[in-house]
């Protein structure tokens, strides 16, 4: 058992855990502004396409069966008629292409989000590049040809001197 825990203390204490723990925590507060920009902003822009929204738009499988009456609290209501949802089958195509529109919406926004982090994330790149070459030291010039034979007829001389 002592085996068990000191493994298990291993395991947590890696640097993989923790920074899957600190991505999950992120990634759950990212989901909190995606679906707040999705749902509060762009999804009232998508219904007032659809006044009466996407919610009433559903086929009834069973129209007959299904009598309301006055005492009826569960009830669906599907092109001016209402039905007793207990004893309906419905399919709820609304539900359906609200999840859809949500599901573009929310890629669309991440994918802004993801384009414009790695666009300033490349400038910022290039910035720190620019300011590490103006740090660099400039290379020597080269020297000119007289420069250069002037140095071999020293050292020409410099050698007939030691030998």
């Amino acid at each position: 058992m002592k085996n068990f825990w000191q493994e298990f203390k291993k395991f947590i204490t890696r640097g993989n855990v923790i920074d899957m723990a600190v991505g999950v925590v992120v990634a759950t507060a990212f989901t909190a502004i995606v679906n707040a920009i999705v749902n509060n902003i762009l999804m009232p822009i998508v219904t007032m396409a659809v006044p009466a929204g996407l919610d009433g738009l559903v086929t009834v499988l069973n129209p007959k069966k299904a009598a309301v009456t006055e005492a009826t609290v569960n009830t669906i209501s599907y092109w001016g008629t209402t039905y007793d949802a207990d004893v309906v089958n419905v399919i709820n195509w609304g539900i359906l292409i609200n999840a859809v529109i949500n599901f573009f919406l929310i890629a669309l926004i991440l994918f802004i989000i993801l384009k414009v982090f790695t666009t300033l994330n490349k400038k910022r790149k290039a910035l720190l590049r620019k300011e590490e070459e103006q740090k660099a030291p400039a290379p020597e010039p080269k020297p000119s040809e007289e420069v250069l034979l002037l140095r071999e007829i020293r050292d020409s001389l410099k050698n007939k001197e030691s030998k």
